[in-house]
């Protein structure tokens, strides 16, 4: 092919050719018009390359040569291409496409095995820690043998200093070999990562992404005896602060599940003292929080320990009743009344505690917030059937009439955009008891009872049908009212076919004398 084919004109700076002006040979000629080598075989890939295929390899397998003339370093986060060919394979490119090539041009490079022996020896251990690929590698060949001397080269490399550990326990890549330290630490190692631990802050890790998975690894695998400790040294930390982060959050949830009671006591004393429990409860984590603690403090009633839980559960629960109107109007805290509502077992007693000392004569205000709401309905569901009786009893007879417009409680919570739900759990409870829905065996009594209920609600109902139809919530109520025709009085029980012996028994209260006295012929 023609050399000057491959250089641009020195009287164009883009190579074009133009009429009448020096084109892309530089004659002043039409280019179009002037014949050229037309194989563009020079701009595409050679079918016939015999070149391997390109893989990643880590730098340590690159030879040694290669290194030197590239004054490299061996570190784990560094890759090369072994399917490129060293510089003293490049041929020119006058070469043939027939030419003879020796295959020892292509050789891939000797591979060697990389070992933890020889990361640790070459003082790559940091660089490796550092790197998402080397991490797994440190990993997978951790001994978890304590008597090993590549564990305590190991060890000892990474705990050596304290803004070294604070430093993996920081990183994206780090954290996973400190993890591993900690899972198969003597007691003697678990002190000494707890030591490093303190120095950096343990607040400040619980706090941190990825050192929280540290925190959370050590509260489950640690000694009791160095747990202990650990607890300790985060007991004098801001705990408010610590159970309203959405990272710490997790640690502190973690030492609630897996520790046992007597070792977080002091986590109780510090929700119900002060407004401590306001803080940590009306925050969409600490809500949380608190909800699992109480869980375990009332949870197996039969274990040995369960008499010192109950009154740590006792305080706290009295601590929720005597906040209970403020919790149930906030935006999270309320799900934390709602959860002692709804538990069972001991904690039915704090639920009627709650129903009677707290909602009842302020049903009406609480059904018209937001929130608040929402625990009077879970109320409505769980109450036993006495305190039902007096949030029925309160809601059609316990509050005076407005003097101007005449509505009653009842009237207010079927217009109210948050009452109305009230409204429709009360309907939807008396339809679930006359339908034979309810868990519990009712008696006749019962049974008209709510019967009263269902007739009172059905007929303020029907009175405000054309108003209430003007709203989405008001044809809701007016749909589950038909679920259930009207009623006056329960449903009759069904005749069945008596026994022998109950017919015998029903003559012998109708005819005694004709038994007592046989037939006289």
């Amino acid at each position: 092919m023609n050399d000057s084919w491959f250089r641009r004109s020195n009287g164009t700076s883009s190579g074009s050719s133009s009429i009448g002006t020096q084109g892309l040979f530089g004659n002043g000629s039409f280019d179009a018009m002037m014949p050229f080598n037309t194989d563009f075989s020079f701009f595409v890939n050679n079918k016939n390359n015999n070149k391997p295929s390109v893989k990643l390899l880590p730098l340590s397998n690159r030879r040694t040569s290669s290194l030197a003339n590239n004054n490299l370093t061996p570190d784990s986060g560094s890759f090369f291409f072994n399917g490129t060919p060293s510089e003293d394979t490049f041929f020119p490119l006058d070469r043939g496409q027939n030419s003879f090539v020796a295959s020892s041009e292509f050789a891939e490079p000797a591979r060697t095995e990389i070992t933890l022996q020889n990361v640790v020896v070459k003082e790559q251990l940091i660089n490796f820690a550092m790197d998402r690929h080397g991490v797994k590698f440190l990993e997978i060949h951790y001994p978890t043998d304590a008597n090993n001397d590549l564990h305590r080269a190991v060890f000892e490399k990474l705990t050596e200093s304290m803004s070294l550990f604070g430093g993996l326990c920081k990183n994206s890549n780090g954290n996973f070999i400190i993890q591993k330290l900690v899972e198969f630490a003597t007691l003697d190692e678990q002190k000494v990562l707890l030591q490093r631990m303190v120095e950096c802050g343990l607040a400040d890790m619980c706090k941190d992404k990825f050192a929280c998975r540290v925190v959370q690894i050590a509260v489950q695998k640690f000694d009791r005896s160095v747990v202990t400790d650990l607890i300790k040294a985060l007991h004098s930390s801001d705990l408010v602060d610590i159970c309203t982060d959405q990272t710490s959050i997790h640690a502190m949830q973690r030492i609630v599940r897996h520790l046992p009671v007597d070792i977080w006591t002091f986590f109780v004393e510090f929700l119900y003292s002060g407004d401590n429990l306001m803080a940590v409860c009306r925050d969409k984590y600490g809500c949380r929080l608190v909800q699992q603690v109480i869980d375990r403090l009332s949870e197996n009633s039969k274990a040995p320990c369960f008499n010192a839980r109950l009154q740590l559960l006792h305080t706290l629960m009295s601590c929720v009743v005597r906040n209970c109107y403020r919790l149930s109007s906030n935006e999270f805290a309320n799900y934390v009344v709602q959860y002692a509502i709804k538990s069972s077992g001991i904690m039915e007693m704090y639920r009627d505690m709650i129903i009677d000392k707290c909602l009842l004569r302020n049903l009406l205000s609480m059904s018209q917030d937001k929130y608040a709401s929402h625990v009077i309905e879970g109320a409505f569901i769980f109450a036993p059937p006495s305190l039902l009786t007096e949030m029925m009893t309160e809601i059609f007879d316990g509050y005076v009439k407005d003097h101007g417009t005449n509505r009653d409680a009842l009237d207010i919570l079927l217009f109210h955009q948050y009452g109305n739900y009230v409204v429709q759990q009360m309907i939807t409870i008396c339809t679930s008891a006359l339908m034979g829905k309810e868990e519990r065996r009712l008696s006749p009594s019962d049974l008209g009872m709510y019967a009263a209920w269902y007739e009172k609600i059905r007929c303020r109902v029907e009175r405000h049908s054309s108003r209430l139809e003007r709203f989405s919530s008001g044809k809701k109520i007016i749909d589950s009212l038909q679920k259930l025709p009207s009623i006056t009085s329960p449903k009759p029980l069904p005749p069945r076919d008596l026994s022998l012996l109950e017919m015998t028994a029903q003559l012998d209260v109708m005819f005694p004398s004709f038994l007592s006295n046989p037939l006289m012929f």
